[in-house]
């Protein structure tokens, strides 16, 4: 597949509320076309934070909104997952070609966007690498095609803020996720918060500052009732979200990383930077695989809040 070029008249028209709109757009696949909600947010998410990064964007999927977003790892990653996950509408608007993919590690996620009836769009042509302006201005046209930014967590310098600095430019609604004082991916989150954001606890904050906005999304068909069989099976572990929100998580994450960290907890090690250390990993690498094990069941948090084999996996 090729990618569709637009230009001119052919570019979405809320691009036109830029300062300078881009003169071109590469698509492949097929840009949303109703209520539009950016999501946004740190590389290194707290598993809780990715938790809830799949939860809302799989409830706005499932609500009609489709999910924008910059296809990074972390909380990117997890919005694109959890729309896709609900069959809903999400779109890259990525710093790089569709053959120079930022980062490589995401190529098959971008591809799968793309195959089940999303979009990825880029300022450069397929075979452009990433670079550091090209973020900015991705940034400036991720807010503008959206009706609605929600900032998950970011740090208090980051490219999330940066987003969230285009969404009061040009006047779109932005939403934060409150964060504990001490958690240093939600300090952004707290300065946008008091500088006026709106808070977004729940699915319906998105939605309520979408109708303030004037849109009204459709909300998808429910899927045909499974079998109570089935159904028990899938819910051995009560996911906050639809038991199918993990489906493709093995597709972008290596098996023998999950095996290693799962290896590792068992030995009693529970810091994702403790485990990073022990495993010579990137920390993202263990968050991936730490969020893995947690949808599917096999770790669940203990009374202090760490990270331990359920029953079922011992």
């Amino acid at each position: 597949m090729r990618p569709s070029l637009l230009s001119g008249d052919r570019l979405p028209a809320r691009l036109r509320d830029l300062p300078e709109p881009p003169e071109v757009l590469y698509v492949r696949g097929e840009l949303p076309r109703g209520p539009c909600a950016a999501i946004v947010g740190t590389r290194t998410p707290t598993l809780e934070g990715a938790l809830f990064a799949r939860k809302l964007a799989h409830d706005l999927a499932r609500a009609g909104v489709a999910v924008l977003s910059g296809g990074a790892i972390g909380i990117d990653a997890e919005a694109h997952r959890g729309a896709l996950s609900a069959r809903g509408s999400t779109a890259v608007l990525a710093p790089a070609g569709f053959l120079q993919p930022y980062p490589a590690e995401h190529a098959r996620l971008f591809a799968r966007i793309v195959r089940q009836g999303g979009a990825y769009a880029s300022l450069v042509p397929d075979d452009c690498p990433a670079t550091r302006a090209a973020f900015f201005a991705r940034n400036a046209c991720l807010v503008a095609l959206a009706h609605v930014v929600v900032v998950i967590q970011a740090g208090y310098r980051s490219g999330a803020r940066n987003a969230a600095a285009a969404a009061k430019r040009l006047g779109r609604p932005l939403l934060c996720v409150p964060s504990a004082p001490w958690i240093p991916q939600g300090q952004g989150c707290l300065a946008e918060l008091r500088s006026g954001a709106l808070p977004c606890e729940r699915v319906s904050d998105v939605l309520d500052a979408l109708a303030a906005a004037g849109q009204h999304p459709v909300r998808v068909p429910a899927r045909p009732r499974r079998s109570r069989k089935r159904r028990s099976a899938e819910t051995q572990f009560v996911l906050p979200f639809h038991s199918h929100a993990n489906e493709g998580l093995a597709n972008d994450d290596s098996q023998h990383d999950a095996q290693r960290v799962l290896d590792a907890v068992r030995r009693g090690i529970c810091h994702v930077d403790a485990l990073a250390a022990q495993l010579g990993l990137p920390v993202a690498r263990i968050q991936r695989a730490l969020l893995t094990h947690r949808l599917r069941g096999v770790l669940v948090a203990d009374p202090a809040g760490r990270l331990v084999p359920s029953n079922a996996s011992e």
